[in-house]
């Protein structure tokens, strides 16, 4: 596919933030469609460990090529959240896109996400969600297909929330980044709720921004998929919502405004 490439010299307009732990195969196709993708000034940031010897030969080699990686090591693994947060701490551009690093970021898809963000209609947006594919069924708030592939932006409660997305680095700033008292599945509905309360701007699906997520299940990740309960009722608890159907995006709203 024909792009434009990005002038090195550039001052970052989007940052990418991957955290990554002992799946450099996983992360080195998400770099290459970073690569083979993205047409406007970027720095990608990679927060890895230092044990992970794979991962760091990895990007050892591939900082030869691009000034515009940077690896954020650990000394130990520190969690998802908590090097999601250190990522975007160190971020300069003007934008930052978290993703995962069994991610394949679409053609288009932050061209058509910035030209959204910055339409003057969407004065009041502070947040887009991108549509990536998934075999979750439930809490969908929009879905379309391409390709014969279903993607889809999910919603807690009828507010649309991002779990891959992009919003300003001064946005996260002012909102705290990511709540570090999440182990890994609450921490992206939470902070588009930020996004919604605290801010009061809106978080819009981007049907021009797709993401394939792979959803690697290895034994690691079928491990921290016993916290997702534990996260999902931290949110509620947080946000002051019932286990039970709330229903609708208003009913939500009055649910945080009110404490409950």
């Amino acid at each position: 596919m024909n792009k434009p490439r990005p002038s090195r010299s550039s001052h970052p307009l989007v940052t990418f933030v991957i955290p990554s732990c002992q799946r450099a195969e996983l992360l080195a196709t998400c770099l290459d469609s970073i690569d083979a993708t993205v047409g406007v000034p970027h720095e990608v940031i990679c927060v890895t460990i230092r044990d992970d010897q794979p991962t760091q030969a990895m990007l050892a080699v591939r900082s030869t090529s691009r000034e515009n990686l940077r690896n954020v090591i650990d000394a130990t693994r520190t969690g998802f959240v908590r090097a999601a947060n250190k990522g975007m701490r160190a971020a300069t551009g003007e934008f930052i896109v978290q993703l995962n690093d069994d991610c394949r970021l679409m053609p288009y898809a932050i061209e058509n996400a910035l030209h959204m963000l910055r339409a003057p209609a969407h004065r009041d947006v502070g947040q887009l969600a991108f549509f990536h594919d998934t075999r979750v069924m439930r809490n969908v708030q929009q879905e379309i297909t391409v390709d014969d592939v279903r993607y889809v932006v999910c919603h807690v409660r009828g507010l649309c929330f991002a779990n891959f997305g992009i919003a300003s680095r001064d946005l996260y700033e002012r909102l705290g980044y990511f709540d570090e008292r999440f182990h890994m599945y609450g921490a992206d509905p939470d902070f588009s709720l930020k996004v919604w309360h605290e801010a009061g701007l809106r978080v819009l699906p981007c049907p021009g921004a797709l993401v394939r997520h792979l959803e690697w299940v290895d034994d690691r990740a079928a491990t921290e998929r016993a916290a997702q309960r534990t996260d999902n009722l931290r949110l509620f608890e947080k946000w002051g919502l019932s286990t039970t159907e709330v229903g609708s995006a208003t009913a939500l709203q009055e649910s945080i405004r009110t404490g409950g």
